[in-house]
């Protein structure tokens, strides 16, 4: 195996222990974390969604109208 290789190896293996304590010791939970996450999953659902909604929604207007 190459250096390079067993150092990027060990990097991906480390990273989420240490991603997780840095954040706890910055004051949040890994829990509070999971709800940042999500609320910020669910904005940009609802950011991706609903300008197809709205087009959907004029559309049925407009042939509502002309009917």
């Amino acid at each position: 195996m190459s250096h390079p290789y067993e150092i990027t190896t060990e990097s991906v293996k480390v990273a989420p222990p240490a991603v997780v304590s840095l954040l706890h010791m910055g004051g949040m939970t890994p829990a509070d974390w999971v709800t940042v996450l999500t609320l910020l999953y669910l904005a940009l659902q609802i950011g991706l969604l609903l300008p197809r909604y709205l087009t959907r929604l004029r559309a049925y207007w407009r042939r509502r109208r002309e009917s």
